[in-house]
């Protein structure tokens, strides 16, 4: 079951996470790629269309201004062919550059195998006379296949912008294609028409039905540039997705680890309470067990002592007799509080003046202190504090309190003991100047069992603290290692008039 438990929090916290996280990461890497491609197509598609863009507009604005020599040319053929021959011998991109009669057919030119050859078609010679500017045409050579070039031509006009005849060149298409794949090697591109003529394409050969294309428009004639988007994802991106992959499973890997950790924890630490509580309750059982048989022996001595006290009415025998009641009374009293660690129970609560039980408690904490050669300091307000609780339950935290100090300590130093009132709290304080405690150790002092001691149970303090409880108190550790430490009792204060048999019943 557990081994389930551990494979779904698995499953949970770090595969599902990191399929997640990697189709977001696949899919937002996919989205850069594309618009990589993209600006890398669009990129080369700018290329192009400005060197082609170039050569037509240059060409064009060659051919417009021989035409306006129209005169010089009608007057000397001779000079009009060498003109001719010089633009094409100057320009590596001109397959030849030819003069059309008003029909489109070939006077003269510098290759004289176009000669008398019908250059143009009658639509385009319209459209230059309509326009009165340079046209371009896309053509293949029906006679010469191999050659393939782009025809510009521009009108010779008279005085009256009459069309006289024709200026044409031929752009070689191998030489642009040359210069194209020098400008932006390795892209794939087509050159077509608006009819969808294609004039020229490059790396084409291996191009699949799935590729994606980029149209780039020319500015100088109504063509369309096609792009081919590149089809190979970058290495880069790809080894940056393996790396967030990577870091997303050792992050979420991580946190499952963490989570891991604080459940084994969380588990030993319940555990813990739970062992410490049957521990608790089987000291209760045992307690509530054996405390009527601790009783009746007691009760047996003390009926004996007093006959003994009306047997010898002797003062210094009386003086023993009395501290031996008061013995007997008080180990009656310590077996009937060790319920405490039992089930909660019913106790009567009187009200007390805590000077008075100090009073009490005052010879028996001096002579320990005599004991452990320590020096005990007395603080007490003269005004009355009135307190509900258990006198011989109180005796008993301040006496266990008050010996831990003395425990605590070196020989020679002083314990401080102040009593004093604040707000609606009476505060019972207890400062030594022993060795102390770090923080770690400050928060488990309550806990049941936990003991610095050698000899010690580790249920002291947890008593005393119930016991605080149960009298609506509460009990609070201040310390630093070798700074001694301060225990602060605090009870809640009674201003009224004094109340007796109150019934309080701890619920703790």
């Amino acid at each position: 079951m557990k081994t389930r438990h551990k494979f779904t929090a698995y499953l949970l916290i770090v595969i599902l996470p990191l399929i997640i996280l990697s189709i977001i990461y696949w899919t937002h890497l996919e989205r850069s790629i594309q618009k990589e491609r993209q600006e890398q197509a669009e990129w080369a598609g700018t290329v192009y269309q400005e060197y082609i863009d170039q050569v037509i507009s240059e060409t064009k604005e060659i051919l417009e201004m021989l035409s306006l020599s129209s005169s010089v040319l009608y007057m000397d053929d001779k000079k009009t062919e060498l003109l001719m021959k010089w633009i094409k011998d100057t320009d590596s991109r001109y397959a030849g550059v030819y003069w059309l009669n008003q029909d489109g057919v070939s006077i003269s030119g510098t290759n004289k195998y176009f000669h008398h050859y019908s250059l143009i078609e009658q639509d385009d010679i319209e459209l230059a006379v309509k326009t009165q500017k340079a046209v371009v045409i896309g053509t293949k050579d029906p006679y010469k296949p191999d050659f393939d070039y782009i025809s510009i031509f521009a009108p010779i006009l008279d005085h009256d912008k009459k069309a006289q005849g024709f200026l044409l060149a031929h752009i070689r298409l191998d030489d642009m294609e040359k210069t194209l794949k020098k400008l932006s090697p390795g892209h794939a591109f087509i050159l077509e028409t608006s009819d969808k003529t294609r004039i020229l394409d490059i790396n084409t050969e291996e191009f699949t039905g799935h590729s994606t294309w980029v149209d780039v428009p020319l500015t100088e004639v109504d063509w369309t540039l096609s792009v081919k988007m590149p089809d190979r994802i970058n290495t880069n991106n790809m080894n940056f997705f393996l790396i967030l992959v990577f870091f997303t499973f050792l992050f979420t890997h991580m946190i499952y680890s963490v989570m891991e950790e604080l459940i084994v924890r969380r588990n030993t630490k319940n555990q813990k309470l739970l062992n410490d509580r049957q521990k608790i309750d089987f000291v209760g059982t045992l307690a509530a067990s054996t405390a009527h048989e601790i009783k009746n022996p007691l009760t047996g001595i003390k009926g004996l002592v007093q006959l003994l006290v009306e047997k010898h009415p002797e003062e210094q025998d009386q003086f023993y007799y009395s501290v031996i009641m008061k013995e007997i009374e008080r180990i009656n009293s310590i077996v009937s509080e060790f319920l405490i660690l039992g089930k909660p129970m019913a106790q009567t609560l009187s009200l007390y003046d805590i000077r008075s039980i100090i009073a009490e408690l005052r010879p028996i904490i001096e002579s320990e202190a005599r004991h452990f050669n320590i020096e005990v300091e007395w603080n007490i307000v003269k005004e009355p504090i009135m307190v509900h609780c258990t006198k011989d339950q109180l005796k008993q935290v301040i006496l266990n309190i008050a010996k831990n100090g003395f425990e605590a300590m070196e020989v020679g130093e002083k314990l401080r003991i102040r009593i004093h009132h604040e707000n609606e709290w009476a505060k019972i304080i207890i400062i030594d100047n022993g060795y102390g405690l770090n923080e770690k150790d400050i928060g488990k002092v309550f806990d049941p069992f936990y003991t610095s001691k050698k000899e010690g149970t580790g249920l002291g303090l947890f008593v005393c603290k119930r016991i605080i409880e149960s009298f609506n108190g509460t009990i609070e550790f201040s310390s630093k290692p070798l700074n001694g430490t301060t225990v602060t009792i605090s009870l809640p204060l009674i201003k009224d008039q004094p109340l007796k048999g109150l019934i309080f019943k701890n619920e703790d």
